[in-house]
């Protein structure tokens, strides 16, 4: 991508992930949490990894269920499509 000469300035946001388990503050840049998976707390003798990953539903059960849908819908309609002829 060209800038144009532009400079690029990078996100001044901050993120405040605090530990469940030891409750260690972790301030990080956004940026960096964008291109990490995992992210380990930084207290003493802390063993918690941060999951960083977008949790996505079972596409399986998802799609079944639209499934459903569409054929209940399509069986309901499906009488009156038959007396308006």
């Amino acid at each position: 991508m060209r800038h144009f000469g532009i400079p690029q300035k990078e996100s001044a946001a901050c993120i405040l992930l605090v530990c469940p388990d030891c409750g260690e503050r972790n301030p990080e840049s956004a940026s960096r949490l964008r291109s990490m998976r995992t992210y380990y707390c930084t207290g003493d003798g802390c063993d918690y990894i941060f999951d960083l990953t977008p949790q996505h539903g079972d596409f399986g059960k998802s799609f079944v269920e639209a499934c459903r849908k569409f054929y209940a819908v399509m069986s309901a309609a499906r009488p009156r499509l038959r007396s308006g002829f």
